[in-house]
């Protein structure tokens, strides 16, 4: 069964740049984000971290459909992000804010308010 993972340079973090990638284990997540998407994120292998993403069944909608079904492990490069901060790896909302930005935003519209 695929988990989603996220890989990303240690040495930057993973809010510098990180790819969405479903696979089997940790193991097989790092190889597959260096072959597919290396120059998104670093320049060196052992700089590169894997994490597997606890909780992270929402970004299973981020999936290749096809390669899912077939248990096939995949490289998202660019998954659906938080339209203020833009990272990714959070649950969104509708209007698709992660819950910081949100509530960041519902702090702002109060404060305008008053």
């Amino acid at each position: 069964m695929l988990k989603p993972y996220m890989a990303f340079s240690r040495d930057a973090g993973s809010q510098e740049g990180a790819v969405l990638v479903f696979a089997h284990n940790g193991k097989e997540a790092k190889p597959l984000a260096w072959r597919e998407a290396k120059w998104e994120i670093t320049d060196e292998y052992i700089d590169l971290g894997v994490r597997l993403i606890k909780n992270g069944g929402f970004l299973f909608k981020e999936a290749d459909e096809a390669k899912l079904a077939a248990d096939v492990a995949h490289v998202i490069s660019d998954p659906t992000s938080c339209k203020d901060c833009e990272l990714w790896g959070y649950p969104l909302n509708e209007e698709g804010y992660c819950e910081d930005c949100a509530d960041d935003r519902k702090a702002t519209a109060e404060a305008l308010k008053k």
